[in-house]
């Protein structure tokens, strides 16, 4: 199938400009009068930029009376370029046929790669543009992955308004396709939307700000809260001590708490490592990992965090590992920082050999591949969990030496091929490390009745640069199948 070959559409605007400015101004091609030597005419004639949309600044610099021409083969091309059935298609949309039509555009070799591109836009586009309710605010979480390449369809899904609005809000804020202060004008307005305002708070990060955002610390509305304190982990201030030592200690919200400690993390000095520790004995599982992150940042690192680490660390329990997995990538400046390593290398190369499988699993993904730590996955690539050897060889498998890369490759394709509950792992291991000998078993998971396998054997073959293959998957019966496909294909490197 063709794709249009126009490039740049309609113009945007058209901006007025006198001769007289344009060889200091103009960016791009000039195009001069050919009125030779008319002083008069000179001084009277006016130019204008001609500004596409998908272009930086003004293109083209042309006279005046050459801009209706421009006007009509632009508006010529524009019309000439119509959408392909298959984006039509997928538009309506009418998904039983898409998937159809795509195969069979495959297997006649009549799909590109780009036909691929513009299918999937138009899967994403949709989906944002009807996602409603619970089912809705679920799926459009999966565009956190490509809200680079979705950033259009989510600022429109903004601008309605409504509950999932403000999910697309918070997609483009924490993945940084807008800046963090882009809403701050709906907590400076206080927004009778409790979603908005939280959008706002996040952005409170400005010296003036901070008593606004102290205010909302004790917000009715979690997700409030929850994003005023994450405006304090990013412009941290003393002043928010005491409020951040409450919200750590008695908000009911998780998230809020988290973000609280973390806080005073960024805070830092003698106080904060008093407080941590003081928490941390009223504290379950998910706020010890954040309290971790709290010690190990700069300004409470210095200040009795590093040594509190390598006591976690030490201990076991809740949050050991991470305490372990953050001392271990040290840079190694002084000697202390030097023996706080060499205990967390220690720490992990014993989890992997005797820890809780989470532990053992954490250790092997997150470990820096030291001496240590490579002894102790070569051991555990023959453990009787089978997923625990997978672990083992897919880090093998990248970072061992030539031979046992290869042999751990070629276990990885024996557990794919086979009926280990383990396969897809496997096959997913292979396809990250672009071992093409997986696409075939890939592509036969692509009609599994379960529509993660589905949706999990396409993305890892949009990985290998197989997207006609993973294709039919954008006309899927299952929306997350669809979305995440989509995505895939939009995020491609």
């Amino acid at each position: 199938m063709e794709r249009c070959a126009t490039s740049r559409g309609a113009p945007e605007r058209i901006v007025p400009r006198n001769t007289a400015t344009l060889s200091a101004e103009s960016a791009g091609s000039q195009v001069g009068d050919d009125v030779d030597g008319h002083a008069d005419f000179e001084a009277e004639a006016q130019w204008v930029e001609v500004c596409f949309a998908d272009r930086l600044g003004c293109n083209y610099s042309i006279p005046m009376r050459f801009v209706s021409s421009v006007l009509v083969l632009s508006l010529l091309a524009v019309a000439g370029c119509a959408a392909s059935p298959l984006v039509e298609t997928a538009r309506k949309p009418d998904y039983p046929k898409l998937a159809k039509d795509i195969e069979a555009a495959r297997k006649t070799d009549d799909l590109s790669d780009g036909d691929v591109d513009d299918v999937a836009e138009a899967v994403a586009e949709g989906e944002i543009e009807r996602a409603k309710g619970r089912d809705g605010e679920h799926l459009l979480l999966v565009f956190g992955a490509c809200a680079k390449e979705v950033e259009s369809s989510l600022e429109d899904r903004f601008d309605k308004g409504d509950e999932i609005g403000s999910i697309a809000g918070q997609l483009m804020l924490s993945s940084g396709v807008v800046d963090v202060d882009e809403y701050v004008d709906l907590a400076l307005d206080e927004d009778p939307r409790p979603a908005y305002k939280a959008l706002g708070a996040r952005g409170l990060v400005d010296s003036d700000d901070f008593e606004l955002r102290r205010k909302f610390f004790l917000d009715l509305d979690e997700r409030v809260r929850a994003n005023a304190l994450k405006a304090a982990m990013t412009a941290p201030t003393q002043d928010d001590f005491d409020a951040l030592v409450e919200a750590a200690r008695l908000d009911p919200y998780p998230s809020a708490r988290a973000s609280a400690v973390r806080a005073l993390g960024r805070v830092g000095g003698d106080r904060a490592t008093i407080a941590l520790k003081d928490i941390w004995l009223r504290s379950d599982a998910r706020l010890k990992e954040s309290i971790v992150d709290a010690y190990i940042a700069t300004p409470t690192y210095g200040a009795g965090g590093r040594e509190q680490l390598v006591k976690i660390a030490e201990e076991g329990g809740a949050a050991s590992m991470a305490a372990a997995i953050v001392l271990s990538r040290l840079a190694l400046n002084d000697p202390a920082d030097k023996a706080a390593n060499d205990i967390a290398l220690g720490v992990i190369a014993r989890a992997i050999k005797l820890g809780t499988r989470e532990d053992r699993t954490f250790a092997m993904l997150a470990a820096p591949p030291v001496d240590a730590v490579m002894a102790a996955l070569r051991e555990a690539r023959e453990d009787s969990d089978p997923g625990i050897a997978l672990i083992a060889l897919g880090r093998l498998a990248e970072l061992g030496n030539e031979k046992e890369q290869k042999e751990a490759r070629d276990k990885l394709l024996e557990i794919a091929k086979g009926d280990d509950p383990e396969k897809n792992r496997a096959m997913g291991e292979l396809a990250s490390l672009k071992d093409t000998r997986v696409v075939v078993l890939l592509e036969k998971e692509l009609t599994s009745e379960t529509p993660f396998a589905r949706a999990y054997a396409a993305r890892h073959l949009v990985g290998l640069g197989e997207l006609k293959l993973a294709a039919k998957l954008l006309g899927d019966p299952e929306a997350y199948v669809r979305t995440t496909v989509a995505c895939a294909v939009l995020s491609k490197d």
